[in-house]
């Protein structure tokens, strides 16, 4: 401790002001001298975090907010000086008195509470009251200013005087003085038996006599009368007399129905003789329990006495009987006991914290009986016939929380509002319902069949607790979720989910309109397109208060090649027809599939629709509209994968990679399309056309599904390294409006994510590029653009590989060459290459076959089928051929494939 505080005097312990016999032992109010200011421990903050102001004694009515102004000091030490050091508990919050003596936002020492300076010396004996400070490193002193806010640091004294003062009394007149949020409690007598009020736990039921707060106490378990009509009965000073008429002669208590004023029993009512006025001294939280009438017995007959004054105030205690304490009621020659409050025992649900539907058991002649066995969904006002574990909107988050209160909230909600990310993009939020309970109790009523009331009272609708069988860790429960995996690999197609007809799917007809068709053969194909395109395309709900969070996203649905549109609903002469459409509004493109009562099935709702519009499949005419359900029979469906890649996986290894007779290879470094024995005859280094295809990706992530890969010719694979030279972008080419990259084999090492290129330096230090650099320039995905062919893609430049002039580039303003990809051998070493002046052009409906003259040709499709079969009569014949993959076979020449556009 600082020399500074050598010369203080003796402090705390010889307060004069407090009456207690030692302090520590209660709780009490440091208040500013000359004034009626307290202390008091507030969130007043923009952290909302504890911290102390002086608040004025006017302001704090309730006892929580009294406790917040009551601090228990702790004795820490006595310095040689005499003075004594303490630290300071509140009541409230049970935190000391603590500051990290920084300066806030304000360039002031500000009142939070924080580790930090949290003993403190009480100095006595000074002109106006009392300081409290703390010494702080070397030369400063932390006192409290008056100043709202502020601390005071510096080397002075504080001029701030404060004083000891004790809490008065109050009078206790809620349920939550003394259950809290719970709807029981416990009285506690210090180690003396209580009889009737410690056996179980007590509800509290405020009432007021003449304008005074009192309780009567049920015992729980035992709340009704076992006789007559099985009323209400609470405590009562009975007319069963304890002792004799040679000792003491007192009541007893027992459990009573009450009897109204005027009854014959107990002398004209028990009003008085049950119900209690309590008052708990907040130092100690002590309870004083009084009423305003007793039992008195002369020779051995009652008597109901009513005091006439505060010096006749009956108080429970104890008077002696044999040689043992009895527990009773008088105004004179009582012992009081020390009574302090309990938290009670909580109803518990015994399923905990979950997911439960909630069934409403209405009890006869109220508002809600015509919903008795409904299920409640939302925020309870609305009922439906049944619930599931795959709706959300029949479905409450329930929160068990550690004091045994309970808040629940609906899991679904219609009602969105836009939010912004902060990526920028836009988003829905769930407007969430109400709150059926908000951390209070529930109250049991057949616990065995988890049948609970939310709220006290004996009209009161009970519910029928159900916990569900629901994937917590299930974020999208309710609507169909699709990964980016499956997004870009697969399509889907809908089957209509119904016993009377299993294999009716959506269909294209003519127009490019959607209906109904029989035969998994026959159904449509989409591909699913994520994507913010409108606010509402991604939507975050569930009970979001109690940390229960889930999101549905929308889709839009294309044809996976070639499409003629996007699913959608326009209308028609005022219908709203369902079909793939290139101008529907966007709203009309983007769907949920909402979960059916049955497991895997699903109604299609476009995302923006907030009245109960589906997409409806008329069963006896197979059309499809989106509107009401016909006959309010809701259209479900089983969704169906197929496999609709946008780019398409290569496993690694080598191919032959081929556009008609014509396959990707090197010649002296340059990428170049050739057949077999062109200008590789001459060239004795190259081997053949074989290309090693590997993963771009070795550290891939969790979100990363893209198919990204290097194309090399020659390669060294070592563990997570490969030496070869790879197909890159290097260098710009133009020919006339032609405008690229030119595409060329580079020598490079990649390691892991990263690619170095050969002589690529800075500083003679070598460069290296992660994956999607944009000065990786090797990273191609292979675009599927119809089943069998692909296009070469620079993924960092989105340009494609095609032919110009016989020069092999990445162009985007170019078309494309087609490709198709062959597993071949890895290449032999001066493996002979045989040369071939045959020459096969895909072209857009036709084929063309050079250097074939008189040679038989014959052309088929993919299923074997002959489309042509005929001898050349030209050199440059040009042959009809169908859309899609054909196999073109040249008399003497090995067959190959190409790609009619």
């Amino acid at each position: 401790m600082n020399k500074r505080f050598s010369t203080l005097v003796a402090a705390f312990a010889a307060i004069a002001t407090v009456s207690y016999a030692q302090i520590g032992d209660k709780y009490v109010h440091l208040k500013a001298s000359s004034t009626t200011n307290f202390l008091t421990v507030t969130k007043e903050n923009s952290a909302k975090a504890d911290s102390v102001k002086l608040e004025s004694s006017t302001n704090l009515t309730t006892k929580a907010q009294k406790d917040s102004a009551l601090w228990l000091p702790k004795f820490v030490e006595k310095m040689v000086s005499g003075d004594s050091v303490f630290q300071f508990v509140n009541k409230a919050t049970k935190k000391n008195l603590s500051f990290a003596v920084k300066k806030n936002g304000a360039g002031a020492y500000g009142t939070m509470i924080a580790p930090g300076v949290d003993k403190f010396v009480f100095k006595t004996g000074v002109a106006g009251g009392s300081e409290i400070y703390a010494a702080y490193g070397q030369d400063s002193i932390v006192s409290i200013s008056t100043t709202p806010g502020k601390l005071n640091v510096g080397t002075s004294l504080p001029g701030e005087k404060f004083e000891v003062a004790a809490p008065a009394s109050i009078s206790l007149a809620t349920v939550a003085d003394l259950a809290g949020k719970l709807s029981t409690f416990k009285f506690e007598f210090k180690g003396k038996d209580g009889g009737i009020f410690t056996a179980t736990d007590l509800i509290p039921v405020p009432v007021q006599v003449a304008g005074v707060d009192k309780y009567r106490f049920q015992v729980v378990g035992q709340e009704k009368s076992t006789k007559g009509t099985k009323k209400d009965q609470y405590i009562t000073i009975d007319t069963t007399m304890i002792g004799s008429t040679t000792s003491i002669q007192v009541a007893a208590f027992k459990l009573d129905t009450i009897v109204a004023a005027g009854g014959a029993q107990y002398q004209g009512g028990n009003e008085g003789l049950q119900t209690f006025k309590l008052s708990m001294d907040l130092g100690n939280d002590s309870i004083s329990m009084t009423t305003d009438s007793i039992v008195r017995f002369v020779n051995g007959k009652y008597e109901v006495a009513v005091h006439g004054g505060a010096t006749s105030t009956y108080i429970v205690g104890y008077k002696t009987f044999n040689g043992a304490p009895v527990l009773c009621i008088d105004s004179a020659a009582i012992e009081a006991p020390f009574i302090t409050l309990a938290k009670g025992t909580p109803v518990k649900l015994a399923g905990g914290t979950g997911v439960y539907s909630l069934q409403l058991k209405a009890k006869g002649g109220n508002s809600e009986v015509a919903n008795n066995d409904k299920y409640l969904v939302g925020d309870g006002s609305a009922y439906v016939a049944a619930a599931s574990a795959y709706i959300p909107s029949t479905q409450f988050y329930v929160k068990e929380h550690e004091d045994g209160t309970y808040s629940i909230q609906g899991r679904e909600a219609t009602s969105i509002s836009t939010k912004t990310g902060s990526n920028g993009e836009t988003y829905g939020e769930a407007i969430a319902s109400s709150l059926l309970l908000d951390e209070e109790p529930l109250y049991a009523v057949d616990v065995a069949n988890g049948v609970y009331h939310l709220g006290k009272g004996a009209d009161t609708d009970t519910l029928v607790f159900k916990k569900l069988d629901v994937d917590l860790t299930n974020e999208h429960i309710g609507y169909k979720y699709y990964t980016k995996e499956e997004m870009g690999y697969g399509a889907v197609k809908f089957n209509l989910a119904s016993a009377a007809a299993d294999d009716i799917y959506l269909s294209l007809v003519q127009d490019s309109v959607i209906a109904g068709a029989k035969g998994a053969e026959k159904a449509l194909e989409l591909r699913l397109v994520e994507g913010a395109e409108i606010a509402k395309d991604t939507v975050y709900y569930g009970a979001q208060a109690l940390g229960d969070t889930l999101v549905r996203v929308a889709y839009a649905l294309e044809q996976a090649y070639d499409a003629e549109g996007r699913l959608a609903h326009e209308p028609v002469n005022s219908v709203e027809v369902v079909k793939l459409s290139k101008k529907a509004n966007l709203q009309n493109q983007r769907f949920f599939f909402v979960a059916g009562p049955a497991e895997d099935s699903y109604k299609i709702v476009e995302a923006t629709t907030t009245n109960n519009d589906i997409l409806t499949l008329n069963i006896s005419n197979l059309s499809v509209t989106y509107d009401e359900p016909v006959a309010g029979v809701e259209t479900y469906f089983n969704i169906e994968g197929a496999e609709a890649p946008v780019y398409k996986k290569m496993e690694s290894g080598h191919y032959n990679i081929g556009n008609g007779l014509e396959m990707l290879t090197a010649s002296a470094g340059v990428a170049k399309m050739l057949r077999v024995g062109d200008e590789l005859k001459a060239a004795s280094t190259a081997d053949d056309f074989s290309l090693y295809v590997d993963s771009a990706y070795v550290n891939r992530g969790e979100d990363n599904t893209e198919y990204g890969y290097y194309i090399y010719k020659g390669a060294e694979v070592k563990n997570d390294t490969i030496i070869g030279s790879v197909l890159s972008a290097k260098g710009k080419f133009a020919a006339d409006a032609a405008k690229g990259d030119s595409a060329i084999f580079r020598s490079a090492t990649i390691v892991k994510d990263t690619i170095a290129y050969e002589g690529d330096l800075k500083d003679g230090k070598q460069n290296k590029y992660k994956v999607r650099d944009a000065k990786n320039t090797s990273l191609v995905g292979f675009k599927v653009v119809e089943e069998g062919g692909f296009e070469i893609v620079a993924l960092n430049s989105n340009k494609k590989l095609a032919v110009v002039n016989g020069v092999v580039i990445f162009s985007d303003n170019v078309a494309p060459l087609t490709f198709t990809t062959e597993a071949t051998e890895a290449p032999t070493a001066n493996e002979d290459v045989e040369v071939s002046e045959v020459t096969v052009i895909a072209g857009n409906g036709n084929v063309t076959v050079a250097g074939a003259q008189g040679k038989k040709v014959v052309i088929s499709n993919i299923l074997g089928q002959t489309v042509a079969n005929t001898v050349i009569a030209s050199d440059n014949a040009t042959i009809a051929a169908p859309q899609g993959v054909v196999v073109v076979a040249v008399e003497g020449e090995e067959a190959v494939k190409a790609i009619v556009k």
